[in-house]
């Protein structure tokens, strides 16, 4: 019975990599993709390729600020209007918005992708607690050089930047257990499943499937990674696009979420196997 049953999840993880390859073939720009499974599951395609991490390396942000101890109501000042840097989220428009506790910055960062939320905290943490934290979860080639929306740094060269393989050996660790206290891995799902945007991986699963995620968008780059759940079944996905700009230099980002959805809809079917 077991040699049948090993055989039966061995068959399901063929038949899954053989659908995956197929849409990954069919994926506009370039298309980096790493999936690591509870279950041992394991599918890589070009997932050390070192790109733009947009805004998936407020991640790490996150996990850093749980495993530094400080406390989650912790107020943080937020810098005057004028030099709030928007781009996505609402407190560059809400000027009276002053101080909030770290946590409610945290969910704007993580759910609503807030780059004033998100500097601010990198004001408390510092970006060298980010680098301790993935430095412990063997994160080779991820690295937070720079705060959000810095134009001057970017100009420099200072890049954040990520890899597939990182990003998805990050979030299983995360939901594995094995890099932060029980209690903080609880509290960095509940604020990834708060995720707003959800055009990509979460677009086509069902409502019984649970999904902690965080997605990345800068011109000609798309992101998205999460962690998919199932009962106690589970699949930790990143997959980030580049090469999304046209002729023109317009943006075709949009188009790859057909494929992220695809494929959050072949990882649900994985995960909600009953064998």
């Amino acid at each position: 019975m077991a040699d049948t049953a090993g055989m039966t999840i061995q068959t399901q993880h063929a038949e899954l990599t053989d659908r995956l390859a197929g849409i990954v073939a069919a994926a506009p720009g370039q298309l980096s993709l790493a999936i690591r499974a509870g279950d041992g599951f394991r599918y890589d395609h070009d997932s050390q390729r070192v790109v733009p991490s947009a805004s998936t390396i407020k991640v790490p942000l996150l996990l850093a600020y749980l495993a530094s101890g400080m406390p989650w109501d912790l107020p943080v000042s937020l810098p005057p209007a004028a030099q709030r840097v928007g781009g996505c989220g609402p407190l560059s428009l809400l000027p009276s918005v002053t101080r909030l506790p770290a946590g409610e910055l945290l969910r704007l960062m993580i759910a609503l992708s807030d780059n004033d939320a998100t500097n601010a905290i990198v004001e408390v943490v510092g970006v060298g607690a980010v680098s301790r934290l993935l430095s412990r979860a063997g994160a080779r080639h991820t690295a937070m050089r720079r705060r959000m929306m810095d134009t001057t740094a970017a100009a420099a060269g200072l890049e954040n930047v990520t890899t597939a393989e990182d990003l998805a050996e990050l979030l299983a660790a995360v939901r594995a257990g094995v890099l932060l206290e029980p209690r903080e891995t609880a509290m960095a799902l509940a604020v990834m499943r708060e995720q707003q945007f959800d055009e990509g991986l979460p677009a086509f699963l069902p409502a019984e499937v649970h999904c902690a995620s965080k997605t990345g968008s800068i011109d000609g780059v798309r992101h998205d990674i999460a962690v998919i759940e199932f009962g106690d079944r589970w699949v930790a996905v990143a997959a980030l696009a580049t090469g999304l700009l046209d002729a023109d230099g317009i943006d075709r980002g949009t188009t790859i979420y057909p494929t992220y959805a695809a494929i959050g809809a072949e990882v649900s079917a994985l995960v909600r196997v009953r064998g």
